[in-house]
């Protein structure tokens, strides 16, 4: 496990050391942000109307990375401190690359990177990526203390941060996730996702934000393609709806994972017969005469209806 760097350690005995400051639930009244997390498409990947990465294994090599973005949405924009911590609990979705600041690459950022300092360490034992915005240590040395700057009307008008998640080749089909960390879970004093914010009088609180997980689904095969014959047609959709009937009828599934991860085209941790409509739908417009989209295209103005 990596060490807590010397001047994290003196940054945090700094702002314990502040006076004007309170730690009570009443000064945030009850406010929190969002931290959210949305990834980049690329040509090994798919990404559902919900955000869910769709990875079929035959598209894998080597090497796969995903770059996954991190948000934070703070309306009241009083933050000081903004402390994502990331983690994968399987292995086949390593977290091994160090996070990027965006202003550090040329790139937007929601904070003035003047006004902040970005620190970043990797622990690869347990998968977790710690990051941290904070004000300069100079200001918390002297209990002189601002809001992070913005460079846009929103705070998340631009990432905060962003790393790349590294998908292993032979990685088995099913579905995994990439999450903040709230409470400690690897060992007892684990730091975990806080932001703290200072209102108008100039008193500090530090809280936990709400937070979405990044949810990552694999098979062997096409989205849709449940039988993995290369097509999306209504074999599969029949397949869909028996296996439907199967379920309904209190049987075993008979899918394997692959099939079942295929067949969920929605991504709700069903397999019914709203997968079967979509499936069945999609059909029915490649046959026709219409330009030719990608099945997760037609997903984003299916469910749009």
């Amino acid at each position: 496990m990596n060490k807590i760097p010397v001047f994290m350690t003196a940054a945090v005995l700094a702002m314990s050391a502040v006076t004007p400051f309170c730690t009570s639930a009443e000064s945030a009244e009850d406010y929190v942000p969002v931290m959210y997390f949305s990834v980049e498409d690329n040509d090994k990947i798919s990404i559902l109307p919900n955000g869910t990465v769709y990875i079929n294994t035959n598209d894998l090599t080597e090497e796969n990375k995903i770059r996954v973005n991190v948000y934070i949405r703070d309306d009241s924009k009083s933050c000081w401190t903004v402390a994502p911590k990331v983690k994968s609990l399987d292995m086949c979705i390593k977290l091994n690359e160090e996070a990027i600041d965006p202003a550090e690459v040329g790139e937007n950022s929601p904070y003035d990177s003047s006004e902040y300092g970005f620190y970043n360490t990797i622990d690869e034992e347990y998968n977790v990526l710690n990051m941290s915005f904070t004000a300069p240590m100079s200001d918390m040395l002297s209990g002189n203390i601002k809001r992070l700057p913005l460079t846009s009307d929103a705070t998340d008008d631009y990432p905060l941060v962003y790393f790349n998640a590294s998908v292993a080749s032979d990685v088995s089909s099913g579905k995994y996730r990439i999450y903040f960390l709230t409470e400690s879970e690897d060992y007892d004093d684990q730091r975990t996702t806080q932001v703290s914010l200072l209102d108008d009088e100039g008193n500090s609180v530090t809280i936990t934000p709400e937070v979405n997980e990044q949810k990552i689904v694999v098979s062997d095969r096409m989205l849709g393609d449940v039988n993995n014959d290369g097509l999306i047609d209504t074999v599969d959709a029949t397949a869909v709806l028996m296996e439907y009937a199967r379920l309904s009828a209190e049987k075993e599934p008979s899918f394997e994972t692959g099939q079942a991860v295929s067949a969920d085209v929605n991504d709700d941790n069903l397999v019914d017969t709203v997968d079967a409509a979509a499936i069945l739908g999609y059909y029915a417009y490649l046959s026709s005469d219409k330009e030719y989209i990608e099945f997760t295209e037609y997903l984003a103005s299916y469910s749009a209806q």
